[in-house]
């Protein structure tokens, strides 16, 4: 009896959420736009991405409950990418995300 109580409800949850989601009409051109000038004049609200840690640590962004944050340096990104070594097969490369480093060296296959 537990099991066909439980089916029914899960059921019915089912339902009820399909009918809300149903429910909800698209939006319309006017809104999209309103919504797309919204998230523009956000975007320029917020601050620019630092270069250096020097410029990192000048930017601290601090909230209403006292912590204190800051945006990571783009010279510490890294980059993840895949290259394919000799055998053709795909091997995967780490290096610094600025583009001002050496390509990474592909290792060879080990001799046998």
């Amino acid at each position: 009896m537990k099991v066909k109580a439980t089916l029914v409800l899960a059921g019915l949850v089912l339902v009820g959420a399909t009918a809300a989601q149903a429910a909800k009409p698209e939006l319309t051109g006017k809104q999209k736009k309103e919504m797309s000038a919204q998230m523009a004049a956000h975007a320029k609200k917020a601050p620019a991405q630092p270069k250096t840690m020097a410029q990192s640590n000048a930017a601290k962004i601090g909230s209403t409950t006292g912590a204190v944050g800051q945006q990571v340096a783009s010279d510490l990104w890294s980059t993840m990418s895949a290259q394919t070594d000799a055998n053709g097969g795909l091997k995967m490369v780490e290096s610094d995300g600025d583009g001002t480093g050496a390509a990474p060296a592909t290792e060879g296959n080990p001799n046998e």
